[in-house]
Formats: structure tokens, C-alpha cells, sequence
């Protein structure tokens, strides 16, 4: 995480909560489609509200907007979150090493959802770890220039011991995969190879199956 966001990130925090570190996340173009990772925007959270768009930033909306459509960021249906945790489904997914399993009420679906937020300024999505904790962190950015802006939010936190393993699905990417406890699991852009090695150093290699 650059170090002017970890600063902001820091601050940000309740009071007595230190930040372990932490990398920023977003949605996976490799992993979009009908079965794919892309949440539906009535699950996406809407954040930075009172986020003012800076000078600039309208050109970088613009490009934003046709990256995304690039990219086919292309919310999954709503019908999605009806595949449940059946073991017999999961058992294909694993086979199928799947981007994504579980729905969208599931700890992997809201993850993704956590990741994946809806707002009219630009935004980074950071991940912060505390002793106990994964708190997602938004921080308005200028889209033109990169530059931090002053709006900044917390997000949904969940704790460590919810995750049960990690795996690296695409290292040109650094597209990994999040299992969680419930059985679940999704997919995401970074962390980067330095911050895997740091916070998951038992991450699964792309070779490895799902757990």
C-alpha cells in the first residue's frame, strides 16, 4: 500500500486499533461474465458521499467509464446469490477452480461486495489489517492525477480467523482468490507479490486446487 494511503488509512481507524499494514483491491476483469465476480450494484456499498470531484477528475471519470467498458464490468445477476453452499455444486467449482462460490450472501459474496463499491468520485479500495480485523477503507483519489483527495471512509470488517486460505490464480495479474470459513470463496485484483509474501505467506500457488 503506497504510503501516503496507509497514513490516511492509519488515521481513520477507531481509536486504539493500529494498522498492521494492509493493500488496496478492486474487481477482477479476468474473472467477470454471468458466473464471474462482477457484484449486482444494488449489493455494491455506495461510499464517499460527501466526496467533492476535484479539478481534472471529470476527465478521468470519462476514462474510467470506458475502461470499465472495456473490461465488461458487467454486474452478475441477482440470481446468483441462489446457488447457495451446497456441497454437491461446490465440489464441481473446485474442480472447475471457479472464480467464485458461495452467492452473494455468503462471507466470499460480501467480500466482493465490500471491494466493489459504488461511488461518484474516484476511489481506492484498501484493506487494512488490525490485530483482529480485514477493514475496508475508502479513500477518495483524484482519477486524473492519482492524488489522494480528503474524503475517507470505513467500510465492512471482517475477522482474521473468517478467512481459511488464499490462492494465487493469476500472477500476471495478481489475481488471488479469498476462501473463507463458510466455505465460500471469490476473486480479486492484488495484493501485489510483496504483500502476499508479508500478510499470506501460505498462500496456494496457481498449481494448487481449491481447498
Amino acid at each position: 500500500m503506497r504510503a501516503d494511503l496507509e497514513q490516511k488509512v492509519a488515521a481513520v481507524l477507531p481509536a486504539g486499533v493500529a494498522c498492521l499494514g494492509g493493500f488496496t483491491t478492486a474487481r477482477s476483469p479476468l474473472s467477470s461474465g454471468t458466473n464471474g465476480c462482477d457484484v449486482p450494484d444494488r449489493r455494491r456499498p455506495v461510499v464517499l458521499t460527501d466526496g467533492r470531484s476535484s479539478s481534472g477528475d471529470f476527465l478521468g471519470k470519462l476514462g474510467n467509464f470506458f475502461f470499465r467498458a472495456a473490461t465488461a464490468d458487467i454486474p452478475s445477476p441477482s440470481s446468483r446469490a441462489d446457488t447457495a453452499l451446497d456441497p454437491a455444486k461446490r465440489a464441481k467449482s473446485q474442480k472447475r477452480k471457479s472464480p467464485f462460490f458461495g452467492g452473494w450472501d455468503s462471507m466470499a459474496g460480501q467480500w466482493l461486495a465490500a471491494a466493489q463499491p459504488r461511488a461518484k468520485v474516484g476511489v481506492i479500495t484498501a484493506v487494512a489489517l488490525t490485530e483482529r480485523n480485514f477493514q475496508f477503507v475508502y479513500a477518495q483519489y483524484n482519477r486524473w492525477n492519482g492524488k489522494l483527495d480528503e474524503a475517507i471512509e470505513l467500510g465492512a470488517s471482517f475477522r482474521r480467523d473468517a478467512l481459511s486460505w488464499t490462492r494465487l490464480k493469476d500472477s500476471s495479474f495478481n489475481e488471488v482468490q479469498f476462501g473463507f470459513s463458510d466455505g465460500s470463496w471469490g476473486t480479486l485484483l492484488g495484493p501485489d507479490a510483496e504483500e502476499r509474501a508479508r500478510f499470506f505467506p501460505h498462500m496456494l500457488g496457481e498449481g494448487d486446487p481449491i481447498p
